[in-house]
């Protein structure tokens, strides 16, 4: 087994988490010695294909880590790659396993739903000819769409305000405006109203912009049957409209504490600057089907003055057409016989991530039944970690009243793992009618639900909140309930971490992510919130000055850095970048503890790699972050994301990380080693 090629060790390992039967069957007895072997030597050869050693690690431990990465996994004109992208395709093929079982007197109502509505979607024949009917028809519930309509479509007739309430009252589709039903973030056992800018836009550049536009045109050409020019014409214009509504966007750079863009009133109050062409009260009525007196919040002020001006400005026909054009993405679908069994198990995970989570979890709990309580327990270890980091005397900026709030926030502070929670799925799909031969009506009905189900948590009293918002790929945290989650993918071990591989990629990998998420309750916006999620106002001016002194060296540290040529923007948020800076401590100082308990390192070692544990611990928590991005996207990606490029966000965390300049024996001349470190915490 020694001289066992890296190749065949990978393909191997690859069958034996991929495929069903397998997991099912043989290799269910991968406990066995042999087992164990050749997945520690698979483990062995991915990690080594994605090195360059000719980089020193003490000079750029980003390119020593993952310097092959972008060789093998390169990046396209149509998507970036990111190491996590192999879990995520193995999600879905459990995805695909579960709904192809065949239907049971034991499964749930809503299993029987989703699978009755995935059968529906691999009937490709009635895709194709059912399409653009269907579509068709439910745009002549909106009186139609200039676009297909032409000259016959009826523009003095045409109410912009009306339009936007019912595509919300009916289809759940936000326009113009961002329409959400929050947590108030003054008192978080309230829900409210939030009405104003949507969160899905960005700045639009010219490359961005350029590209959305063809993206648009083809879905206009193929799902509408529009000619070329017809759809080049409405594309242009649809995206030069949401161009001028990005422009009111709020820099993400900015300070985000909700105050700042959020005001409390009453929708007369709202409507007043506006009237009468953005006329607020008449919209929410009109949504609701009644009138609605509670305090709302005006989210981003500025932001309703650019609606009002796009309203005023654009001709009625672009606004018909660029309304309307939220409802096409949900009748698309791609209809490939060789495929369709692929295409349709995304597609249920994101009609119904919740419910995928779900049925995900129970089935690798089923398989694996200690997961769930290794996280735990690791979420355990990491908090001990963090509670001793806040307590250290070493803290002095920290005064004591402040650091109590501190620390009885990270006492209360919660984990779960998302589809590991009881749901009441009739409460939120009850009405869902699912017919196995009706794909469209039965993507149709399940937008009147969702539509539904947001007024209706408007009105409900109580406190229960579904964190949901399409598919669950990454860890969050959640402010307002103080809470993080891990997607359901990430229980699937034998890829970041597994009993067999060394502890240190379980703490280089999870133990990072958790630590991470765990540090957001403790950045620059989050910290703000006391232990219920309410925001508060516990900070000292001497606890304020200091957290702002360390804030503003990786502020500096980062305004330094460059990316693909460019000098990444000197942002005044950092909430990323100190949860990376806490984060890489929490873990580290956790696999310490669990590395000093340990009576022998013998298991903690690769086959064919000479790297000690905390090298180890390193190297897996630099290749978690391995990418590549497609060199047009990278301004892009600067401009947008939240998070700094990987590479910077390697640098940073561990040239900030005495631990592992000495773990790599870097010596204090090298960039890995600086003299100066910014410490949050």
């Amino acid at each position: 087994m020694e001289g066992l090629p890296a190749s065949a060790c990978l393909i191997f390992i690859t069958l034996a988490v991929s495929s069903p039967g397998i997991q099912s069957g043989v290799f269910n007895e991968l406990t066995t010695p042999l087992g164990q072997q050749i997945m520690r030597q698979a483990k062995s050869a991915e990690m080594r294909s994605f090195m360059d050693t000719n980089v020193s690690p003490c000079e750029d431990f980003y390119g020593y880590a993952c310097g092959k990465f972008a060789v093998i996994n390169a990046a396209t004109m149509e998507k970036d790659t990111f190491i996590r992208q192999d879990m995520f395709a193995h999600y879905l093929r459990r995805v695909r396993q579960l709904l192809n079982e065949p239907r049971m007197s034991t499964d749930r109502p809503m299993e029987v739903r989703v699978k009755y509505f995935y059968e529906s979607c691999l009937n490709t024949t009635a895709l194709r000819m059912n399409q653009r009917a269907h579509l068709l028809s439910v745009l002549r519930e909106f009186n139609g769409m200039p676009a297909v309509d032409g000259n016959s479509w009826n523009y003095i007739g045409f109410d912009a305000l009306e339009t936007m309430a019912q595509l919300l009252r009916h289809y759940g589709k936000r326009s113009l405006l961002g329409v959400y039903v929050s947590p108030d973030f003054i008192n978080s056992q309230i829900k409210r109203l939030y009405l104003g800018q949507r969160d899905d836009l960005v700045e639009l550049d010219w490359s961005t912009s350029l590209a959305k536009q063809q993206e648009l045109k083809q879905r206009l050409q193929n799902l509408l049957g529009l000619s070329e020019q017809l759809a080049e014409k409405t594309a242009e214009e649809l995206i030069e409209l949401e161009r001028e509504l990005s422009r009111s966007v709020l820099d993400r750079g900015m300070d985000r504490d909700p105050r700042l863009k959020n005001r409390l009133t009453m929708l007369s109050n709202m409507s007043d600057p506006h009237e009468p062409i953005l006329n607020l009260t008449r919209f929410v009525n009109s949504w609701l089907g009644h009138d609605y007196n509670l305090p709302v919040y005006e989210n981003v002020p500025s932001y309703l003055f650019r609606v009002k001006k796009v309203l005023l400005s654009t001709p009625n026909y672009v606004l018909a057409n660029y309304m309307l054009s939220t409802l096409l993405t949900d009748f698309e679908i791609q209809a490939n016989d060789d495929q369709q069994e692929q295409i349709c198990a995304q597609r249920m995970t994101e009609l119904f991530p919740d419910v995928m989570d779900h049925m995900v979890y129970h089935s690798l709990e089923q398989q694996s039944p200690h997961i769930a309580n290794e996280l735990v327990t690791l979420w355990v270890e990491l908090k001990a970690s963090f509670k001793e980091m806040l307590s250290s005397p070493d803290l002095e900026w920290l005064d004591e009243p402040t650091r109590l709030e501190l620390l009885e926030k990270l006492r209360g502070m919660t984990f779960e793992i998302a589809g590991g929670q009881a749901v009441d799925f009739e409460e939120r799909y009850g009405d869902l009618v699912v017919s196995s031969a009706d794909y469209y009506g039965n993507v149709q009905r399940l937008l009147q639900v969702q539509a539904s189900n947001l007024r209706a948590d408007l009105m409900e009293e109580s406190r229960k909140i579904n964190y949901y918002d399409g598919v669950i790929q990454s860890p969050f945290y959640i402010t307002e309930m103080n809470l993080v989650v891990l997607p359901a993918s990430f229980m699937q071990h034998r890829y970041f971490w597994d009993d067999v591989y060394p502890a240190a990629l379980k703490y280089g990998t999870l133990g990072l992510f958790l630590g991470h998420e765990m540090a957001h309750g403790f950045d620059d916006l989050s910290r703000l919130f006391d232990s219920k999620g309410n925001l508060k106002e516990f900070w000292s001016n001497q606890s304020k000055m200091g957290f702002e002194s360390a804030k503003n060296c990786l502020v500096d540290q980062f305004g330094k850095m460059r990316y693909s040529n460019m000098l990444l923007s000197k942002l005044e948020s950092q909430g990323e970048n100190i949860a990376d800076n806490i984060g890489i401590r929490i873990a580290q100082a956790s696999y310490s503890k669990w590395l000093e308990e340990l009576k022998t390192q013998d298991t903690e070692s690769l086959p064919h790699m000479s790297q000690s544990p905390e090298q180890l611990f390193y190297l897996s928590v630099a290749q978690s972050m391995c990418c590549d991005i497609w060199p047009e996207r990278r301004p892009a990606f600067i401009r947008n994301s939240v998070h700094s490029p990987n590479e910077s966000r390697v640098f940073a965390m561990l040239a900030n990380s005495p631990a592992f300049a000495e773990a790599f024996q870097c010596s204090n001349e090298t960039k890995m080693n600086p003299p100066t470190r910014c410490l949050m915490y």
